[in-house]
Formats: structure tokens, sequence, C-alpha cells
């Protein structure tokens, strides 16, 4: 019996190419669904899915749908989406049910009514989530998923791990077999291999193919793949594996579960016809199927023991040592052996390293349509935005079982044929027998999860011909499915804040079987890696740059010849990934103890040593956090590197500022390097700033880099020290020294710190930093106050110390040899403007806090070269006294600046420290009214006292005791440094600093000339008012105690101690220009005029006129008495000598004097230098003529 059917086929394809039947029935259906004829609703869908599945293609009823789902006219939209529901939930049961897949879905309107979830139509977008919400409701999540699914499961995108490529082959036999590969493909099918424009360039957007499912399914075997397996050696595969390969046919990619992207049927005209996509079905499966033979036959060809690349490296470094070295053998053969070892040990450890980097890698077979993917991410992407609470409790709960769900047996097949082709097996292979509810990730979120991390980790191999475009469609896709992870992952922490038991586990085990912070971490590692390398490609030379050879595992995977910013993207998505994941895991809680029974101490012990593993390795360590792996550490680190392109700094930034309350015990090791890498910065933007030659450098930094820094560098510091006070007693005030030193010489440093800093100079410099605009100024002022501010309560000291160091660093190199205390450079003063800017810091607590740190000057922990800060930061209070505070400001802080001096003097500080006390205290009393206090007044007396015998001290270095037991001085026989013609004296300060902590009494005598020099200046006029005019007799006996370490000086005429002389002179001289210091010099000071050697010194002296003239005035009668002395007083020299030295003194005395001072002497004069008569020839004729004259 032969069964005729009703309608014959040639009038069936009569009605469906010459006449529209089909569609004047779905359009007279679908007009059907409307409000008002719910009644035939049921009926309607059950017609119109019946036509859909018995058109001739699938677009003819979907056409209707999209068009209506895309009308420009509001209301008509609505009422699309009204229908379209209808359709939805009574097609439920009917697609539900099926086993066979024969029927076909309305996939294209699924992904219009989906983008439309993001409409920026109100109306439209709440009726699609209104939709959306209720189909999850309902269990819809798998319908829902399906298409999007078989998108990112397209066959296109198989893939293999880059270690199952690694385990038999090295690099030129796989570049071998890609191109047997390819030529087996244009020998076999006609075809061409992977060409570079594989995205069929007039494929236009807007559309993509369709194809009946059930090609997908009953696809036969194919005679040719059998017989060509046959053919291949070495164990090719049975036939009958192939028998499924109609199972999941490549054609799927080109199904009818493939949408538009967004707008599939803005004109009909451009939808698809089924003709064209069903050709390449047969064809793309013997591609797919040949695969495990040609493998098969390729390792069995291939597969011999072949030296490694890196030790046939190695040897040719060898080689090139060996030549390169002497002709001396003995030395020749270890120093080879040497470079040998070492050369061997670099390789190893970068060939290490590399593996770890790149062992998560996956590497895709041929190239695919990014854009299809794209697409999938772009609908998941809107899904999660618009619904995340409500899609993810439907994934959550909805498992891959397919006995249940008709959906999920295609993508149950097709990812079953993924998971063969990562383990190096055919795709098209036979699969292994197993129950069919079992999926290798059961439930829905953890597929998605894990084709997220899929695609994040597949690169193209550079063996496989693929264009430009492809390569930066997979980065797009990349980027895209870290998008699409962050959604999910940031909906997860809000199921894990609410703290049930049962979610934290289900998290915790989705997070571990998927590997999320593992493969999370090695992207970003290897992201960077690529960053580091492309940099050092552009900044060497051209043709000069050390030819790095790549290891497999570099030149096995295409990143592209593209700059260092290509990278960013990804690594910009990754971080702020990782960042929801560190609070993800902060919220999931502490990982269970193994051993809860150990003892306390036992357990601690053992936490530490595992802290202490994971935060040391170069890969990631189960179970710990994130904040405690080393991979993030290490990144954090690296981060801020200029390598990695200042670009990525913002995000770096981001996440360490937004992590800080979950970084743990690891706060120290990740916030340490990362705050100094910033003050780096810092300085490497003002060198940048200032030198003309690496401007082309700042092409890439934004205006607002540097308050990116600042920003960072302030939420850091503040969390770490004030939002902290349970864990403030563990603070590293070291840490936080160094901290301040580091920030503080940046900001010091900064171009504009002075406009920034002192407002009266910002109208002279219109143009700061980068080119930005003037008032960033004012910005950048603020931040640097807003970060100071806040710490100076709680790290005074260590502000005032950092200060300090920085002062010691912002010396001036060059500054005038006259100046015993050195003037502040303009980079000091800002230094002093910045500390004044602080609201925080008043005057008297600068003061306590400069006492403080003298007393106890900290040093910087591993900085050797760093000198104690006691010398500097009195520098620093004497340039914060002298040009910031004004007389009235003095007044009011004279307690806490005497006590700054009280503590100091008693200290062993170093010469120039003293020098620095006294130049403050003579500040303060030069330009301060005499104090009303009885008690203050003796209270700086005693303090004048102390710091004048200590400087009297220093002054005295170079004297030592003319014998033993004996209190008379004289000059050491060694060479002085003289202030004016000092080279070295640049260097006194720096070794004042190294031998700061030397006892003043042995100080070196190199500062006994500066010491003299600076009691010249200051001794006369600070006693004169420091005691009033009835306590003068009081500072008699200091002055004494003083001279007895000048006048040693004054006798010593010869022409190594003239520098000291000159100061002693000159101290002489101020000294005795007050009449009441008269008893404490006169004596010696005319012993030292009748000494014979006295006149012996050099022109520069002329100090001694103005002394011998005070001993003349302040004595009414010592001009008669020398006038009258006999030279018998000379006793020293031959009688006929002494009249000549006593004239020759006498001559002086008058010289000393002013214009006709002695004119009432004259007759005495005259008589005395005429008589007794001389003749011409004899010496004392000269003298008497010069006195005469």
């Amino acid at each position: 019996m032969v069964t005729v059917p009703p309608i014959a086929p040639g009038i069936l394809k009569v009605v469906a190419e010459k006449t529209d039947f089909y569609q004047r029935v779905a359009r007279g259906l679908w007009n059907q669904l409307n409000k008002e004829t719910r009644e035939h609703h049921i009926t309607c869908v059950e017609l119109f899915y019946r036509l859909h599945c018995l058109a001739p293609t699938a677009n003819i009823c979907e056409d209707i749908i999209c068009h209506a789902l895309l009308d420009p006219d509001k209301g008509t939209r609505l009422e699309a989406l009204f229908r379209f529901s209808v359709i939805w939930h009574l097609t439920r049961e009917i697609q539900g049910s099926r086993v066979t897949s024969h029927n076909r879905s309305f996939d294209r309107s699924l992904f219009v009514v989906l983008d439309s979830l993001t409409c920026t139509d109100g109306a439209i977008g709440a009726a699609a989530q209104g939709w959306l919400v209720r189909a999850l409701s309902l269990g819809d999540v798998a319908r829902i998923l399906e298409p999007v699914l078989l998108l990112l499961l397209q066959p296109k995108t198989q893939r293999t791990s880059i270690q199952c490529l690694k385990q038999e082959n090295s690099a030129e036999d796989l570049h071998r077999w890609f191109n047997r590969k390819k030529a087996s493909l244009r020998e076999v099918y006609g075809v061409p291999g992977p060409q570079d424009g594989s995205l069929e360039e007039g494929t236009p957007l807007s559309q993509f193919t369709t194809v009946d499912r059930e090609a997908m399914w009953a696809e036969e075997d194919l005679p040719y793949c059998v017989d060509l397996l046959d053919r291949t050696a070495c164990g090719a595969t049975d036939s009958s594996e192939h028998t499924e390969s109609a199972d999941t046919s490549s054609a799927h990619t080109d199904s009818e579960n493939t949408s538009s992207f967004s707008s599939p049927s803005h004109d009909p005209q451009e939808l698809s016809n089924e003709e064209t996509c069903c050709a390449p079905i047969p064809t793309g499966s013997r591609v797919y199927a040949k695969r495990s033979a040609l493998l098969a036959a390729f390792r069995a060809e291939t597969y011999k023991p072949s030296a490694k690349l890196s030790l046939a490296r190695v040897d040719s470094d060898k080689t090139q040592a060996s030549e390169s070295f002497s002709s001396d053998e003995e030395a020749d053969l270890e120093l080879q052996a040497l470079t040998t070892s070492r050369l061997l040990k670099q390789q190893r450890e970068r060939q290490e390293m590399i593996e770890a980097l790149f062992k998560h890698i996956l590497l895709y077979l041929q190239p695919y349509d990014s854009r299809r993917v794209l697409y999938a991410f772009s609908v998941l992407e809107a899904v999660l935005k618009t619904n995340p609470k409500e899609f993810i409790e439907a994934v959550s709960r909805t498992s891959m079982d397919t006995s249940s769900t008709a959906h999920l047996n295609l993508i149950s097949n097709l990812l079953a044929r993924h998971q063969e082709a990562l383990v190096g097996q055919s795709f098209y292979g036979k699969l292994q027998t197993q129950s069919p509810n079992v999926c290798p990730h059961s439930l829905l979120i953890e597929l998605l999860t894990y084709l997220c991390l899929s695609f994040l980790r597949s690169y193209y191999p550079c063996y496989l011909k693929v264009s430009h475009r492809d390569i930066l469609g997979n980065r797009d896709v990349q980027v895209k499915s870290v998008e699409v992870l962050i959604r999910i992952m940031t909906q997860l922490v809000s199921v894990a804040k609410s703290a049930e038991g049962k979610n934290v586990e289900f998290i915790c085990s989705l997070l571990q079987r998927c590997k999320v912070q593992e493969f999370i971490l090695l992207s970003l590692s290897a992201s960077m890696h690529t960053s580091q390398k492309r940099y050092g490609l552009a900044t060497s030379e051209r043709g000069r740059a050390p030819r790095e050879d790549s290891l497999f595992e570099e030149s096995l995977i295409h990143l592209g010849q593209d700059q260092i910013w290509s990278e960013h993207p990804l690594q910009i998505e990754l971080l702020k990934l990782l960042q929801v994941l560190i609070v993800l895991e902060h919220h999931l809680g502490q990982v269970p103890e193994e051993a809860e029974n150990q003892p306390d101490l036992s357990r601690e012990w053992r936490r530490a040593l595992d802290f202490q593993q994971a935060i040391g390795a170069m890969q990631y360590v189960q179970p710990h956090p994130l904040t405690s792996q080393g991979l993030l550490v290490s990144a954090v680190v690296r981060g801020l590197q200029p390598a990695y392109g200042y670009g990525m700094h913002p995000a770096w930034v981001s996440l360490v500022t937004h992590s800080l309350p979950y970084f743990g015990k690891s706060l120290g090791w990740t916030v340490t390097p990362f705050i100094v890498q910033i003050c780096k910065n810092l300085d490497e933007l003002v060198k940048q700033y200032e030198s003309e030659s690496v401007k082309l450098s700042r092409k890439n930094i934004s205006p607002d880099y540097p308050l990116t820094l600042l920003e960072g560098l302030t939420t850091i510091s503040h969390f770490c020290l004030l939002e902290q006070p349970n864990q403030n007693k563990k603070v590293n005030y070291f840490f936080f020294l160094t901290l301040f030193v580091t920030a503080l010489e940046s900001l010091t440093t900064w171009p504009f710190s002075g406009m920034v800093l002192r407002k009266e100079e910002a109208q002279k410099r219109p143009v700061d930093l980068l080119g930005a605009t003037k008032g960033s100024s004012s910005t950048i002022r603020q931040k640097i106050l807003d970060f100071l501010n806040p710490l100076t309560a709680h790290l005074g000291v260590q502000l005032t110390a950092a200060v300090a160091a920085v002062w010691g660093r912002k010396k001036v190199k060059r500054h005038s040899k006259m100046k015993i205390v050195p003037a502040a450079s303009a980079s000091q003063l800002t230094l002093v403007d910045l500390v004044c800017a602080l609201s925080a810091l008043q005057v008297d607590t600068v003061l306590q806090l400069v006492k403080e740190v003298v007393k106890r000057p900290p040093q910087l922990r591993g900085d050797e070269k760093l000198p104690l800060v006691d010398i500097p930061v009195l520098q620093f209070c004497y340039a914060f006294i002298q040009s910031r505070l004004p007389v009235t400001a003095l007044q009011e802080n004279f307690p806490s600046l005497l006590g700054v001096l009280k503590e100091s003097v008693q200290l062993n500080l170093a010469p120039p420290g003293y020098f620095l006390l006294l130049s403050m205290l003579n500040d303060f009393v030069t330009r301060t009214p005499s104090l009303e206090s009885k008690k203050d007044q003796k209270d700086l007396q005693e303090v004048t006292q102390k710091l004048l015998e200590a400087v009297g001290n220093i002054a005295g270095s170079s004297l030592e005791q003319t014998s033993w037991l004996s209190r008379n001085l004289e000059v050491k026989a060694q060479p002085q440094i003289s202030l004016e013609e000092s080279d070295a004296e640049e260097d006194l300060y720096d070794a004042a600093a190294a031998a700061s902590t030397m006892v003043s009494a042995s100080a070196p005598s190199v500062y006994s000339v500066q010491a003299l020099s600076l009691l010249a200046e200051v001794l006369a006029s600070l006693l004169d008012m420091v005691y009033r005019s009835d306590e003068k007799e009081k500072a008699i006996p200091l002055i004494s105690r003083l001279l007895y370490y000048v006048f040693p000086y004054l006798r010593n005429h010869s022409a190594y101690n003239a520098p000291s002389f000159r100061a002693g002179a000159q101290l002489l001289s101020s000294l005795s220009g007050y009449a009441y210091t008269k008893r404490a010099w006169k004596k010696e000071v005319l012993e030292l005029f009748l000494d014979p050697a006295f006149f012996q010194m050099d022109t520069s002296c002329v100090h001694w006129k103005s002394i011998i003239d005070h001993l003349l005035t302040h004595e009414k009668t010592m001009f008669k008495d020398l006038m009258n002395m006999q030279s018998s007083s000379l006793k020293l020299f031959s009688s006929f000598e002494q009249k000549a030295m006593l004239l020759k003194r006498q001559a002086f005395a008058v010289f000393s004097g002013e214009l006709d001072q002695y004119h009432l002497y004259l007759p005495v004069i005259q008589g005395k230098k005429t008589s007794p008569p001389l003749p011409p020839a004899q010496p004392p004729a000269s003298q008497t003529r010069e006195c005469l004259r």
C-alpha cells in the first residue's frame, strides 16, 4: 500500500514560491491574538506554532512578530509585546515536551524582546521586564537561555588546552600540523582554509542565518571521513565514533537559534533564506570530523625525542660566553661554568614563570564569528542589568537535567563535545556513554560562569592564520565575558550578605568548581606580562633591543602586535571583577579550620605558616582568599609601574582603596610597596615636567593623573592609621615615617609647589603640570592638605621627622661660603609653607614636635644612607621661626621655643646643631622686645649661658694643653678650614649628620673657625640684650670663660692659624665695643698689643684697629700711659730694637683712633718722638718718622 500525501510536493512548492499563502495565514492568526478575542488565543497559538514549524522558512512567522515588535508606533510595540507573551506562555508545554526537537522556536523574536529590556522608552522596557520576571518565575529560564547558550557553544569556538598541545609537540611540529590541516582542507573539500576575512565581510550585522533543528540532529555519517580515518596512521579511531557527528553539526552556528544583534527584521528583504543556510552543514561536519585523525597521524609521525628549545638556547649562550673570555684556560673554564650555571638558572626561572602564567590558556582551532558571541553576552548583560535578582535566583535553582527539559538536549551534547576538545580529543568523536541527566556543570549559573571564563582564557594560536579583525574581536569577547561575570558576582555578593548557610555553601562550591579566582588572577598576570613585553619593545631603541627568545607558550599564543594600551580594557574589567570577588570572599567568611581540636597556639602557628606560603607563591594557592594570594600582591605591587601603562593606574588605585577593609593580614604586604610606587610616580612626573627631552612620554598621561595618585595616597594612609583604632598599636611607625618622607619629597619637588602653597605666586605661573589649567592648583593644594591634616594628630612626630629627612635631601648644592648656618633653598621654604598651611599644626605644636624629634630622632629603616634627622629638624625650625613667624607669634610662643632650646642644649648634638640653636636664640632676642617677666628673663639668661658655653667648647676644639696639668692652651699644629676658601664646606653638614651622635667635646676641629665666627656675629649684641643694664656684671664671668678659648688663637701668628686668628680678632672687636666687658679682656689685649709678634698678621685683620681703639677709649689714662711707657718694658729685644718696637705700637695706637682724637696730646707725642735724637741710619729713625706721620 502506498501512502499518497494529500498535497503533492510540486503543488507545495508552487504555493511556497508563487503565493503569499503562508504570510496571509500567519498574519491572520497573529491578528487574532489581541485582547478582545481571548477565547481564541489557545487555538490561534497552536495553529500559529504549527504553521511556523511547517512553513518553508522560519522567517515567515518571525518576520511578522519582529516587525510588530520593532514598529515605530509605541502602541503597536506594546501590543506586540502582549501578543508575544501570549504565544510564549501558551507554547510552554508544546516546546518543553518535544523529544526529537523537530520543532522550531521563536528565537529571533525572543532576542528582540530581550533587547527591549534596555529600551530608552520606559513603557516598553517595563513591559519587557514584566514579561521576563513572569517567565523566570514560571521556570522558563532554560527556554530563554537556550538560543544564547547555542551561540556561546557554537562548534567553531572549540578550543584545546595549551597543556595538551605542549605535552608532545614542539613549536615546529605545531606549525607543521596547522599547515597540514589547512592544506588538507583545500585538498579534500576544494575550499580554502581559514583566511583573513573569515567573518564574511558581506554579512550584515542585522541578520543571522537560520536552519531547522532536525538537520542538526539527523545528519548522516560521512563516508569520506571513515575512509580518511582508515588511511591515517597510528590507530585511527573506528568510523562508528563519528556516527554521532550529526548530533551537533557545526551548522548549529547557522541555526535558527541565532538572531540579530538588535533589530533582525528592520528590512524584510535582508532576512535570509533557508537554502543558503543549510548548504554548509556536511562540509563543516567533515572538517571537524577530521581533527582526531589528523592529530593522531601527526603525533605518530612527529613524536620523537628532541632537544628542548631552552637547552639549545643555553648551549648557544655558553658558546658565546666561551668565545668572549680571555685566554687563561683555568679562569676561562671557571668563568664559563659560572656563566653557564647562571644562564641555566635564569632560563629555568623564566621558563617556570611563563609556564605558571600561561598554564590556564585555551587555544581556538579555527576562527569564529566573534560578533555572535558578543551579541549573546550583550543579551545576558541586559538581563543581568535589569533583573539581576530574579535571573540569578532562576539560574541558581535550574539544573542541566536534560530528561525534564528538552531545551537542554542539544546544549548538553555540545558542552560534552567542547569538554572532549579541551583534553585533546576530537570534537566529533564518539561521546562516552553517560546518564542523560549528568552534565559537567550541573546548574545553569555554573555553566554561564564556566563559559565566561572559557572565553576569557581563549586565544588564537600563532600558527593559525587569522586577520587583525579576528584578534580584536576576540579581545572584545574577553572584555565582554568579564563584564558579564562582574554582574553575576555582584549579585552573588547580595546573596552572600543574607548570611544563610545554604547560600554561602552554594557560592563557595560554585567558585571552587569553576576556579573563578584562579583563572581571573592568571588572566590578569598574563595580560600584564604582555603589556610589559610590549613596553620593553616600545622603549628600546630600534634595532638595538636585546633579542629575548620567546618560550614555547609565548611563541604559541597570538597576542597581537598592538600598543601597550591594547591590553588595558581587559585589565580594567579584571580589576573591577577582582574588587567584587574580594568583597564576595569577605561575606562568605573564613575557611573552616581543618583541625578544630588543635591547641590555639598550634593553630595560630599553622595559620601563619600557611599565610606565608600563600603570600609568597607565584601560583594560586587553595583555599586562601584573594587578598592572601602572592599573585595578587605581586600584581598590585607592579601595577603602578610605567611599564604597564599610565592608563591603568586609576584602576589599580581604585582596586586597592576599595579593598582596604578586606586585606586583613596582607595589608602591609600590599599597601607598603604600593604607596612607595605612588610616590615614585609623583617624582617621575616632576622629572618629566622639568625635562624637555621626555615630553613625548607624557602624551598618554591625563591631566588629573596627579590628583588620582594623591587621592589614593590619602585614602590608604588614612585607612591604615585613622580607621583601624584597634590596630594602631601594631602600626609600623617606621613604615609611615618612610611614607611621609617619600610623599613629602614628591610634593615639595612639585614644579608648581610654590604656586600651590603660596597663593601670591599663583599669578606668576599660569600653566601647571601636564598643561592643566591653573584652576587645578588650588585642587592639588587642597588634596595635599587633606592628606596631611588628619594624620598630624596621630603621627606628628613621624611627620616632623619626615620633614627633617626631606629637608636634608633638598639642601642647596652651593650655598654661600660666608654663611655658618646655610640659607634655606626654595624647595625647603616650600616645605616650611606646607607645614604652615596645615591647620592642625599650631606654632607651639610644631615647636613641641621639633623638641621630640631632636630628643629621639627616628632612623629610617633600611636606609643606611639617610643620617639622623636632629640637625635637619633644627634647620627647619630655624627657617620656620626666622621666615614665617611674626614678632607677636614669637612672643606668644616663647615658652615652647625655650623648651626646644633647653632640651636640645643638653643633648650631644653635632656642632652645627648648637650653631642653629644659638642662631634661633639670637633671632628671638633680636626681633622681640625685652621680656617683662623676671622668671622668663632668668630662664633666657640660663639658656643663653649654656648655649654660649657649648659653642665656646666647639670654638676651643682646635686647642690643646701646653703641658700635662697645665691650664694654658695652645693651637694645634694642623691646617684649618677657612669660610671663604673652603670647597669642602658644603659637605660639613653631611659630615655633621653622619657624626651627629658625637660628643661636642670631641667635635672635629673643622668647626672651631665657624664657632668663632658665629660668636663674633652674635655674642656682643646677644649679651647686651639678654642682660639688662643693671645685670651686665653677671655676663663678665661668662665672657671670660669664652675668651679663655679665644686668646690662644690670637697669640699664635702662624700661617695655619690665620682663619682662627681672623675670627678671634673679629669676636674681640665686637665684644670690646661694650665698655662693661673690658674687665674680661683688657689685660690680655694689652699683652697681645705689646707682644713682639703683634704685627705679624695679614691686612684682612683690620679688627685690631677697633680693638686697640676700644682699649684706649674705655680707659681714659691708657693713651697717656702708652705714650709715657718706657722701652724697657719690652724685654724680649735688645735695647736698640725696643725703642723702635715701642714707637711702632704708639704709632698704631694713634692710627687706631679717630681723626683729631688725640690732638690734645700732640705736644707730648712730638716731645717723646724727637728726643733723644738718633742717627737717620738707625732703625728707630724710620719708626719715628712713621709715628709722626
